[in-house]
């Protein structure tokens, strides 16, 4: 037994519990069909010799014995080979789909589970089931589905051994030669409307209080008023049904009694129902919609096996853009793919006899296969010889209706371990993170304004004061049948690992940053060709202050120059003095007369000596 997935790994294949059941009805399905050839043989046989009065018998059964044992034989033959195909086994709550929102209510009741860190279970009702629990305190953290069966059988094996020993008093100790015949009809009657027949079909008898006070009564007071109506009552013969009925009544007995035994093999202790949680409180400078994505990117990084998680409610945090400000609640509820539990092996017989789960089903079994081993022998010795034309009281009509009543009762005692060899136990992670808080916008702007040609601005959706809470607990489930219910049998609290997820998303939602930088190449070409120009036109700004005072120097210059000319002109026949020349250092340019600085490269002029 194997999953459908495409993985390498072992821990998604399941041993096939019914290899054990398989084996035996392989062999009571054979056994059944050789009987039935056996006595389409002998039909064959006296057709061929014209005794048509001796083939109607062998015909009839050779045909119910070949449909038995081919049905028998399907049965094995579909459990051969058993799959779990993906979305098995079921799912505790209805799945919400990949980007929808949303929860139901079976998810709130697992939710409820991980708060409370408990399991929840239905109380006994009525004597019976009082006395059940009493019997067996442990019964009540069971899965539902063994209280469910342990109820019923308890009541059926408690209306059956009624039925039986209120028979067997009225028969033993009340009846004579003429009320026996009529006690075994009436009893036979009560049996298969109010016990077998619901019994056979997996329901509970139909049995109440006026029931069982009925059958005491039937018990004390039966023999008597059959005897005095007894005159008035058509003969009977020797046709009885006492024989069918103590059949019937203990075989059905017995067969509830090994159900409720392996019933009961299959409650196990307490379990532990606790969960791990993890509170914490935190504020960021981003909408909580951000640690929403960043626990989704977490969850699919723990995928089991690469299989997604089951997910049962998502509500995303919302902030209304067009409000300053507002409160919000979110949350993500998931599970992890379910695996086997480790060690899951299919039982062998030694293995199966060693362990007191599998003990009480494999005896279940084998009474089975002896009933319906004694069923075949009674219709063979029946139809070998039985004569259309002779006496009914000769063909001995019992052993046909005996064979009957322990074939029914086979199939109740394959149908009852069928239900419990298919059970399979998983072990998953269930991880639950609210979020509530308040939120508020505000701009932020980035540069200075005056002394920068560069900044930014934007608006910030900040998260103040939110509520952290992440649940967390590996689970163990049970699911009886491949496509039935499962259900949550215990859990174990996980708190390394959510602590771990809480500081992880504490983390993530610190590192949150306010502030817009450009992150592309092309924004970081255009901010170095700006850096480039700012420092040109700082380093531009002296050599403007210097061309401007070499202006001035220049203007201060020809205005001495016209006064001294005009001195001159008063002292004729003086010779004029010839100025001394200067030299820029930096450049060897000729500097003008009076002038501080060079007029080609605007360097700081010598001072004449």
């Amino acid at each position: 037994m194997s999953y459908e997935y495409g993985s390498e790994s072992k821990l998604l294949e399941l041993p096939n519990p019914y290899q054990l059941q398989n084996r035996l009805l392989w062999l009571c399905g054979a056994l059944l069909v050789v009987a039935g050839v056996v006595s389409l043989l002998w039909a064959r046989s006296a057709i061929e010799q014209s005794e048509l009065r001796l083939a109607a018998a062998p015909l009839l059964a050779g045909l119910v014995l070949l449909g038995a044992g081919l049905v028998a034989a399907a049965t094995a033959a579909t459990r051969l080979r058993f799959f779990f195909g993906r979305g098995r086994p079921a799912s505790l709550a209805p799945e919400i789909p990949a980007g929808a929102s949303g929860g139901s209510p079976a998810a709130i009741a697992i939710k409820e589970i991980l708060r409370q860190g408990g399991l929840t279970y239905p109380e006994p009702q009525g004597a019976v089931e009082g006395l059940l629990y009493h019997w067996a305190p442990t019964l009540i953290t069971a899965p539902r589905e063994v209280q469910l069966l342990a109820r019923r059988y308890m009541f059926n094996l408690a209306a059956i051994a009624a039925t039986l020993l209120s028979f067997a008093f009225s028969w033993f100790v009340f009846g004579n030669a003429v009320t026996r015949p009529w006690i075994g009809i009436l009893y036979f009657v009560f049996g298969v409307v109010f016990l077998i027949r619901p019994v056979l079909s997996q329901h509970k008898a139909r049995v109440t209080t006026a029931s069982l006070v009925g059958l005491v009564a039937a018990a004390i007071l039966g023999p008597v008023a059959i005897g005095l109506v007894a005159p008035q009552l058509p003969p009977l013969g020797a046709f009885s049904l006492d024989t069918q009925t103590f059949v019937m009544l203990g075989t059905a007995l017995v067969a509830c009694a090994l159900a409720m035994a392996a019933i009961l093999a299959q409650v196990d202790a307490a379990p532990q129902t606790r969960a791990s949680v993890e509170q914490e409180r935190l504020s960021m400078n981003a909408p909580p919609s951000t640690l929403m994505a960043e626990l989704d990117r977490v969850m699919q990084s723990s995928w089991t096996e690469r299989i997604p998680n089951r997910r049962y409610a998502r509500i995303e945090p919302v902030t209304t853009a067009a409000t300053p400000a507002g409160n919000f609640a979110g949350e993500l509820f998931e599970e992890s793919q379910p695996l086997p539990i480790s060690g899951t092996k299919a039982p062998t017989v030694a293995a199966a006899l060693s362990t007191p789960r599998h003990r009480a089903l494999l005896l279940l079994d084998l009474y089975a296969t002896v009933l319906v081993l004694a069923a075949i022998g009674m219709t063979l010795v029946f139809v070998r010889n039985f004569d259309v034309t002779a006496p009914w009281q000769q063909n001995r009509f019992s052993l046909v209706g005996t064979s009957a009543i322990l074939a029914f009762v086979a199939a109740f005692c394959f149908q009852a371990s069928a239900r419990l060899w298919g059970r399979f136990n998983f072990e998953s992670i269930l991880t639950w993170v609210e979020m509530v808080g308040s939120w508020q916008t505000s701009r932020i702007g980035t540069g200075n304004n005056f002394s920068s040609r560069m900044n930014t601005e934007n608006n910030v959706v900040r998260t103040e004061a939110m509520t952290l809470r992440v649940w967390r607990a590996r689970i163990e489930s049970v699911v009886f049948g491949k496509d039935e219910a499962r259900q949550v049998t215990a859990m174990f609290s996980t708190e390394q690992e959510a602590k771990a997820l809480a500081a992880q998303l504490m983390q993530f939602a610190r590192s949150q940053s306010v502030l817009v930088a450009p992150f592309s190449g092309e924004d970081e070409k255009r901010i170095a060709a700006l850096n480039a120009g700012e420092r040109a036109m700082d380093a531009g700004a002296p050599h403007a202050a210097s061309a401007a005072q070499l202006q001035r120097d220049l203007q201060t210059a020809a205005a001495h120059q016209a006064v001294g000319f005009a001195g001159a002109s008063a002292g004729a026949g003086a010779a004029p003095a010839s100025p001394r020349k200067r030299f820029c250092s930096a450049c060897g340019t000729e500097a003008q007369p009076g002038a501080k600085f060079c007029a080609n490269c605007a360097a700081p002029l010598p001072a004449l000596a």
